[in-house]
C-alpha cells in the first residue's frame, strides 16, 4: 500500500495545474491564467528563453500565464501496430 499511494498521487498531479514557475523548458504544455476564473489556451505551448510560444507555429504568445499542466490532446495518439 505504501507504493500505491505515492504513484496514485503522482498520477493525479500529472493532470493538475501547477505554478508557472515550475514549468518545464522546451516541452509541450498547456498554459492558463487562473484568477477568479480559469482562462486556458486550447493548444500546446513551449517555454523557451523568457517567453512562451505556440508549439505548432512557434509564434510568440502575448499572455502572462500563471499556471501550466502537461498537454493532453483531445484525441489520444494511436498506433497502427
Amino acid at each position: 500500500m505504501r507504493r500505491t499511494f505515492p504513484s496514485l498521487f503522482r498520477w493525479l498531479t500529472l493532470f493538475g495545474w501547477r505554478d508557472i514557475a515550475t514549468a518545464p523548458v522546451d516541452c509541450a504544455v498547456e498554459i492558463a491564467v487562473i484568477d477568479v476564473e480559469q482562462h486556458r489556451l486550447g493548444f500546446p505551448c513551449l517555454k523557451h528563453g523568457g517567453g512562451w510560444f505556440d508549439a505548432a507555429t512557434l509564434q510568440p504568445i502575448a499572455m502572462a500565464p500563471t499556471h501550466w499542466r502537461y498537454w493532453q490532446p483531445d484525441v489520444p495518439p494511436m498506433s497502427c501496430c
